[in-house]
């Protein structure tokens, strides 16, 4: 038995100078994060969002009607095979940028299948899509999945819920959702008031609070308060500025913060120098929030989940810093900079990530704009 060092930690948001922690070896860092970032919202197989130069859309109905894409999504979710690996991807992508929980949506087989692949992985909440619309699952054939893989998953490493894709494209599923997600115990996502304000909406479609399950709305753009409508909110700065110029104007109601995009992006681990600068707030509120904020909102446990670096929290808010060792679950997942069980480094995997990008353009083209 041995001790890690450092110089400083942030455990929790809070800065702690000249920490000591048991580990199986002595070892000696500048800092740690403790737990280390969780990324609230993330879709593994997106690999195309639809930007344009110039274009600013005014809300995620207007963007996703008008966007122009390479990729038929509908076929790429059809192929398993790809799919997974997207997923595969995204997982190694987050551990090497110490991200040691991460919310998942998409087709959920696909992702399940691509986490189990790894024995380096992160803390996974898979949250399926449900939507009326080409492509997508249903509530039904979510359970079903579910039934099949439960004995792959438990509660301390992943957890099955549901996300529905918005109100208006799902609005009338979110009923089915949430008694789904009450059988598994889980949480319902949604993508909610992402340019247009929509709580009052929600509360016309299900009703007051309480709910039959816990409901994470992701976005949350308009100045409204998502507690009083009894729902947490996961804010996506990166992606919200991609596409609208601006981001939620308030970090109050905030409890997590997602990518949408982790293998354009990066996860939040990758680019916390963004989330921070989007907010004129303290940036201790902000880790806190991209940290232990995104396990509290999903109800996941934490213990033995930490992000250790060569640099200073000034070096990890600057942009860059890669981890040398990450843990989940006490486990080393990340040692050196390297994946441990398969060796790469973060480079190697987004040299990786362009190949599979590249193959599912190739694969899956789309010649018009269709969703």
């Amino acid at each position: 038995m041995g001790y890690i060092e450092a110089a400083e930690a942030v455990i929790y948001g809070r800065r702690v100078e000249n920490v000591r922690i048991p580990f199986s070896r002595d070892e000696y860092y500048d800092l740690l994060i403790i737990p280390g970032f969780s990324d609230g919202h993330a879709h593994p197989q997106v690999v195309d969002a639809g930007l344009e130069p110039g274009v600013v859309w005014r809300d995620s109905y207007e963007w996703i009607e008008g966007r122009r894409l390479r990729v038929d999504e509908a076929s790429l979710r059809a192929d398993l095979g790809l799919s997974s690996r997207l997923a595969m991807l995204t997982f190694k992508r987050a551990i090497l940028e110490g991200t040691t929980l991460i919310a998942v949506t998409g087709r959920l087989e696909a992702n399940i299948r691509g986490w189990l692949s790894l024995s380096s992985r992160p803390r996974t909440v898979f949250l399926p899509t449900v939507m009326r619309r080409r492509g997508w699952a249903t509530t039904e054939t979510i359970a079903g999945i579910a039934s099949r893989y439960s004995k792959y998953l438990n509660d301390v490493m992943a957890r099955i819920g549901v996300f529905v894709h918005s109100i208006r494209y799902g609005g009338d599923m979110i009923r089915g959702a949430l008694e789904l997600a009450r059988d598994l115990e889980s949480v319902v996502g949604i993508h909610i008031s992402e340019g247009v304000r929509e709580m009052d909406l929600l509360d016309e479609y299900i009703g007051p609070p309480p709910y039959p399950s816990r409901i994470v709305g992701v976005h949350c753009l308009e100045d409204e308060d998502p507690q009083a409508h009894g729902i947490a909110c996961i804010s996506c700065p990166y992606s919200n500025m991609l596409l609208y110029r601006r981001t939620r104007p308030t970090i109050n109601g905030v409890s997590g913060f997602g990518s949408d995009w982790p293998l354009l992006v990066g996860t939040i681990g990758g680019h916390i120098n963004v989330v921070v600068d989007a907010f004129n707030v303290d940036p201790f509120v902000v880790l806190r929030k991209a940290t232990i904020g995104g396990y509290l909102t999903y109800g996941m446990r934490h213990g033995g989940d930490m992000a250790a670096y060569d640099g200073g929290i000034e070096d990890l808010l600057g942009g860059g810093l890669r981890p040398r060792l990450v843990t989940v679950g006490g486990k080393p997942v990340v040692v050196e900079g390297r994946i441990a069980s398969t060796g790469e480094d973060l480079d190697e995997v987004l040299r990786g990530i362009r190949e599979a990008l590249r193959e599912a353009v190739e694969a899956h083209p789309l010649a018009r704009p269709v969703y």
